[in-house]
C-alpha cells in the first residue's frame, strides 16, 4: 500500500524546518476493514503536529487525535470506526487543513435485491475494485439511458465478467446477493466538493446523491424534483418498490428519504441538472 502511495503522491516532502509554511496534508489510501477499524495515511512533513479531526454529519468536526508527524508518510486507525456505519476524516495541521476529505460508508447488503450507490470518489471506481468480496453468483445491473435497458455484469469464478465497468458517486446500481446471509458491503474514498452537477434524462435513471448524506430527496438534498416525476425506492426488507409520484399537497407529508450509499430509479418528465455547491466550512 505505501508503495501505491508514493507513487500517486511522491515521496519529495522532507523534514519541515521552524518558520516553514505547513503543506496542506493528504490522506489516503484508505481501507475498512468490515465493521471494525477504518486505516488511512497521512502524507505531511515529519515533525507536524495535527489534529484528527471526524464527523458523521458534515457540519459539527470534532477532534478524536492530536499527533506529531514522524515521517513524511504514516498510518493513521480509527479503532472507533466500528460505532458508526459512515464517518468522514479531515486533519488540521496548524491553520491548514488536509487538501482531501476522507470517509467511508458501509451498507448491509440483505439477501436478495439491493439498490446501491458509491459516494465517494474512490481510487479505482471500477467494479473490479469497488466488489471485490461479493459472493459468487452476485450480480450488477447498471441502468442504460441510451438503449433503456439493464446492463447485467456477474461475479463469476472469482472475478467480474466486466470489471472495468465503473460506478461513480451519483450513479446507482442494482446489485443481487444470492446467498441467504447479510452481507457488509464498503465503499471508501474522497468527498466530492464544489459545484457539483448531474444531468438527470427525461424518462427512467437510476441516480444517487453526490453528497454522501442522509435526507429528504427534494428538501434536503436538493433533487430537482417537478410535477409529474416518480421517485422509486427499493424497501430491501420486503423486496418491493415503493412509489413517490411528486405531489406538493402530499410530497411534504410523505417525502422520500435516502440512506447515504443509496439509489434510487426516477422517472422525469423533462430532463434537468441535480445542481448542489458543496463544500466544507473551514
Amino acid at each position: 500500500m505505501a508503495i501505491s502511495f508514493l507513487k500517486k503522491f511522491g515521496s519529495s516532502v522532507g523534514s519541515r524546518r521552524s518558520g516553514d509554511p505547513i503543506a496542506p496534508p493528504v490522506l489516503g489510501p484508505a481501507v475498512r476493514f468490515p465493521y471494525g477499524p477504518f486505516q488511512f495515511k497521512i502524507k505531511t512533513g515529519r515533525g507536524v503536529q495535527f489534529e484528527v479531526h471526524a464527523t458523521t454529519d458534515l457540519k459539527s468536526w470534532h477532534p478524536i487525535a492530536a499527533e506529531t508527524s514522524s515521517g513524511e508518510i504514516f498510518d493513521y486507525v480509527d479503532s472507533d470506526a466500528s460505532k458508526f456505519s459512515y464517518r468522514f476524516y479531515r486533519l488540521l495541521a496548524g491553520e491548514v487543513h488536509s487538501a482531501n476529505v476522507i470517509g467511508y460508508a458501509t451498507i448491509t447488503l440483505p439477501p436478495g435485491f439491493s439498490m446501491i450507490a458509491n459516494p465517494f470518489d474512490a481510487p479505482s471506481n471500477a467494479v473490479g475494485e469497488l466488489f471485490k468480496e461479493l459472493p459468487e453468483g452476485a450480480t450488477l445491473n447498471k441502468f442504460d439511458t441510451r438503449f433503456f435497458r439493464l446492463n447485467e455484469n456477474s461475479f463469476k469464478n472469482g472475478k467480474w465478467t466486466n470489471p472495468s465497468e465503473t460506478l461513480v458517486p451519483g450513479e446507482g446500481a442494482i446489485l443481487f446477493n444470492p446467498t441467504s446471509d447479510y452481507k457488509p458491503l464498503s465503499f471508501v474514498g474522497d468527498l466530492m466538493q464544489g459545484q457539483l452537477s448531474l444531468p438527470i434524462p427525461g424518462g427512467f435513471s437510476i441516480r444517487s446523491s453526490l453528497v454522501p448524506q442522509p435526507g429528504r430527496i427534494h428538501a434536503d438534498l436538493g433533487f430537482p424534483i417537478a410535477e409529474g416525476d416518480v421517485i422509486h425506492l427499493f424497501d430491501r426488507d420486503r423486496q418491493k418498490y415503493v412509489l413517490y409520484p411528486y405531489d406538493p399537497d402530499k410530497w411534504a407529508a410523505n417525502p422520500p428519504i435516502l440512506s447515504v450509499g443509496e439509489a434510487f430509479w426516477v422517472a422525469k418528465t423533462l430532463p434537468g441538472n441535480w445542481v448542489r455547491s458543496f463544500s466544507l466550512d473551514a
